[in-house]
């Protein structure tokens, strides 16, 4: 078996070795950098009244789970008459 010695920049750019006939996997470490998007400069996203509506009720869901521990750890605690 032969080693074959690849170019790592081609290789990391294209992913794929004709040579061996394989796709190369790569380290996200090993890559090579890119360029990252400012996420300060993008402004607010456009929703449609589904998507919002579909996160306010999102967000009720997760505020009631918590108010239901919250007050099942009062109870457990013995803050509340009736508690084991």
């Amino acid at each position: 078996m032969s080693t074959i010695t690849m170019n790592p920049e081609e290789v990391l750019t294209h992913g794929y070795d004709q040579a061996l006939h394989r796709y190369i996997v790569v380290h996200p470490l090993d890559d090579v950098l890119e360029q990252k998007v400012n996420t300060e400069t993008l402004g607010s996203m456009a929703m449609t009244a589904s998507v919002k509506w579909s996160l306010i009720s999102l967000r009720a869901y997760l505020i009631l789970m918590f108010g239901m521990v919250l007050y099942r750890v009062m109870q457990l605690a013995g803050l509340f008459s009736g508690g084991h």
